[in-house]
């Protein structure tokens, strides 16, 4: 860049061979056990714990279930055109 920022320095970024932030053991113990969306089921299907608290943990696990819905329009927002193509054996032949 003309005023000098930006782009790569010297020096700059983790040095090669420097320990991670994690390490590697609480890479593999954060592997064991529930996931994240296993607790959320577990709860919410816990009969014993409140329904406020089942309720969220259902909210929270559906996004992992579900996925929104995406609302699709053609050009200009109209109607959204699908061409179907089909080939036979011989189209693909060359």
């Amino acid at each position: 860049m003309a005023n000098g920022h930006g782009g790569a320095r010297a020096g700059a970024g983790k040095p090669r061979g420097a320990k991670r932030k994690i390490t590697e053991e609480a890479i593999e113990r954060a592997g064991e056990g529930e996931t994240p969306l296993e607790y959320m089921l577990r709860i919410m299907r816990d009969r014993e714990q409140g329904d406020d608290r089942r309720d969220k943990m259902a909210i929270a696990a559906a996004s992992y279930m579900h996925p929104r819905a995406v609302e699709v329009s053609g050009e200009d927002g109209g109607p959204l055109v699908v061409e179907v193509v089909s080939f036979t054996e011989e189209d693909t032949a060359t």
